[in-house]
């Protein structure tokens, strides 16, 4: 199949090369209108928080709050008469530009809630509400911005909407930064590997034209499914590493048959036969992993799974079509303009040499290597991760600001409550037997750790007493039950123990009431205390969700926080069975590529080593605070729990190129004479060189995302690149040729049965 698709490439070079013109250029139209169409974040609208979210939203008639104005001032303070007159202007300028779908909004003036003003009195917030979803926001952002700036006030427009937009915004800027700082180095290096400039530019347009291609693929999916903003980043970091090494082994192959004597078309021919056959089975290996993604609910997770392994096939088709054709065109003229005069012969000695360390002391070799794996994958133990936040923005960005605003002058919990709505079948209406089961849950929510407040019209002072419910009932009732019709009497109501309910009170009940009773539903504005750590929040939501509500009556637990609750416990339940495809399908992958059972379990075996290796080297980095300031990010004292799992369907995938291409050398020569030491030594001979190269290659195009301004990715790259340079050395260059020299030709262990099978 391959020489078929070698001798047609060959043939029908000009209309292989103007095919993929034709879908470049395509693409390349698309891409500038592609930010327009992707999305931010990973809710799953399947999950429990997001269901209880929409049942809040239907039961109330009300969007969520999905931004947040702060109108902050360095003289004024929030309740005088300019501020509330400058931000009032602000929001009247906004109502009158015409944003779609905003539905209503909340200020201190119009609620009188002292939460909505700053400890210092000098800032106030807004709450924005729309009829829409995140990325229908997310689109008039920069509209809303534009209507609410304020010449007398500072204005900050934040929330999820304005996060994801934020990140957007810079996620393009990124790649700018990625092209400028990494192709050029990566030309230059691929300058030193091939030695002319024919030669090198090859992988950098290959690896251009599979990631436009890719890019514009992805605007034609966001047509028809729901993709994350964060997919191009991948995308464009995985199909970059992944299309320049397959490009570099096609034209490592073919210089070196034009150096055996083979014509232009045999060296093609069988170019595209080895080679080829090694680049589509290392992608085979690489799409299993990113693949891995697709098994989580969440739309966003989904999509950057199906971004990766759209990359991941054009960087294949591209490497087995458009550089055959290339490949025919140039000839010999690969070599053209030499820049750099190479000497294969001395790195020849020393990899022969390295080679001949490790068939001598084999297990010296696989102590020292495990005991240094083991060193590099300790810290991973502690690892603690929680989800995507503003923190990963620069600190620039204006949402991020907004969000510090919130957390350092605000009471952020009570701002952001978490929503525990309790409903029933049957008669909707609130009786006294209704009333008491409602208050005794109050009580039980009031009673978990971690909560300052539940408000609610059962948790509410005295009106939240027993004694005091039953001698109000009658009052109570027609509150409940028809708040509109209820007129608060001037002089208040006095109870028998004496206790003053007063009509201010009364008036406040009366809203709280309008805000959170409908019909068969009461809502519970859970408010957690200010000093609640990340994790004390996750055991709060769990513990609001396993609460035992009176018997007739189901819970939904919405917000936030609930939010970031769900999407850990969706990756936590999921990751062990990601992992679990991951290994099954490589274990399959090298099996029909090297027909051994011995050698895939090897090969399964190190890459989880390099797992645990590049664990331990995001903790050390950037779960403290060390290298803050040289790495230019902001810890958290956390990992991002979304790239703990890209970094094993990325990392798994590419560090089993290395393994493919040195293994397939191996079993060549393994296949001519049988010999398992012999087969060692030419596979590293023969290999190493290019293994380096291409490991280096990946770490210039993956480690210049150091250079960008949004930190997942920024982590990612840096921790996909040092993790390539430990598993060259450790791994593909030592532990694995120095186990294979140890078991010998029981490496090659293939049941008799199938071997009458075509090798």
């Amino acid at each position: 199949m391959f020489e078929a698709l070698g001798r047609f490439s060959c043939r029908f070079k000009w209309l292989v090369i103007g095919l993929w013109v034709v879908l470049f250029g395509v693409s390349l139209a698309a891409t500038p209108f592609l930010e327009d169409v992707l999305t931010g974040g990973f809710a799953d609208p399947d999950a429990p928080g997001a269901r209880a979210g929409a049942l809040i939203e239907e039961k109330f008639a009300q969007g969520p709050t999905n931004l947040v104005v702060i109108f902050k001032s360095d003289t004024l303070l929030a309740d005088s008469t300019v501020f509330q007159a400058a931000e009032q202007a602000s929001l009247d300028v906004l109502k009158a530009a015409g944003i779609p779908n905003l539905t209503g909004v909340q200020t201190y003036a119009s609620t009188g809630s002292t939460l909505m003003v700053s400890r210092d009195g000098r800032s106030s917030v807004a709450a924005l509400n729309f009829s829409a979803s995140q990325q229908e926001v997310q689109a008039e952002l920069g509209q809303i911005r534009d209507a609410i700036r304020s010449i007398v006030l500072q204005t900050y427009v934040t929330g999820e909407p304005a996060v994801y937009a934020d990140i957007s915004t810079y996620s393009f800027t990124d790649l700018r930064k990625v092209e400028v700082y990494g192709l050029p180095v990566a030309l230059i290096a691929l300058l030193f590997v091939f030695g002319s400039m024919v030669a090198a530019a090859l992988p950098v347009i290959v690896g251009g034209l599979a990631v436009t291609v890719t890019l514009g693929g992805m605007y034609l999916l966001a047509q028809l499914t729901s993709m994350s903003i964060f997919s191009m980043n991948v995308a464009t970091l995985l199909g970059l590493a992944v299309a320049i090494d397959y490009a570099l082994f096609i034209v490592w192959r073919f210089r070196e048959e034009l150096h055996k004597g083979a014509s232009v078309k045999d060296a093609i021919i069988v170019t595209t036969a080895r080679a080829g056959r090694s680049v589509l089975y290392s992608g085979a290996a690489v799409m299993v992993g990113v693949v891995g993604l697709v098994f989580f609910p969440s739309p966003g997770l989904r999509s950057l799974g199906i971004g990766g392994a759209l990359v991941v096939f054009f960087s294949v088709a591209a490497s087995v079509t458009f550089m055959p054709a290339i490949l025919a065109v140039l000839g010999h003229r690969i070599n053209s303009i030499p820049v750099i005069r190479l000497h294969e012969a001395h790195d020849s000695r020393l990899w022969k040499g390295w080679a001949r360390v490790l068939l001598r002391r084999p297990w010296l070799s696989i102590v020292v290597a495990m005991a240094l794996i083991a060193l590099v994958a300790y810290p991973a133990v502690n690892m603690k991760t929680q989800m995507t936040s503003a923190a990963a923005l620069p600190p620039a960005a204006e949402s991020r600001q907004g969000l510090e605003i919130l957390d350092q002058e605000f009471d952020r919990q009570a701002l952001s409550p978490i929503l525990v709505l309790l409903t029933w079948e049957g008669d909707p209406a609130i009786d006294l037997t209704r009333a008491a089961s409602l208050f005794f849950y109050g009580q039980q929510l009031l009673a978990l750790d971690g909560v300052a407040s539940a408000q609610s019209p059962f948790t509410l002072g005295g009106l939240s007493d027993p004694t005091a419910l039953a001698e109000l009932w009658p009052q109570f009732e027609k509150l409940l039950n028809d708040p509109d019709g209820f007129t608060v009497p001037p002089e208040g109501i006095t109870l028998g123990s004496g206790q003053t309910i007063t009509a201010e009170q009364l008036e406040q009940f009366k809203q709280l009431i309008k805000a959170t009773v409908a019909p068969g539903a009461v809502l519970y504005r859970v408010v957690g205390q200010n000093d609640l750590s990340p994790l004390r929040t996750d055991n709060l939501v769990a513990a609001l969700v396993d609460s035992s509500p009176p018997a007739g009556y189901s819970v939904h637990v919405a917000g936030e926080a609930v939010f970031s609750y769900d999407f850990a416990h969706e990756l936590n339940t999921l990751f062990p069975w990601v992992i679990v495809w991951v290994v099954f399908t490589s274990l399959i992958v090298f099996a029909l590529l090297l027909h051994s059972l011995v050698l895939p379990v090897l090969a399964v075996v190190v890459n989880l080593a390099t797992m645990a290796m590049s664990y331990g080297l995001l903790v050390m980095l950037f779960q403290g605070d060390t290298f803050e300031r040289v790495l230019r990010f902001t810890s958290t004292g956390t990992i991002d729990a979304v790239n703990r799992v890209l970094m094993l369907c990325i990392l798994f995938g590419i560090t089993m190129d290395y393994a493919v291409f040195m293994l397939t050398r191996m079993h060549e020569r393994w296949h001519r004479t049988g010999d398992a030491r012999e087969s060692v030594t030419i596979g590293i001979v023969r290999t190493a060189r290019v293994i380096v190269s291409a490991a280096l290659l990946v770490v210039i195009v993956t480690g210049a995302w150091v250079f960008t301004s949004i930190g997942t990715t920024k982590i990612l790259g840096l921790g996909i690149a040092l993790a390539i340079i430990v598993d060259t050395i450790l791994i593909r260059l030592t532990l694995l040729p120095a186990v294979m020299v140890y078991l010998g030709k029981a490496s090659w262990w293939w049941p008799s049965a199938w071997k009458r099978n075509p090798r």
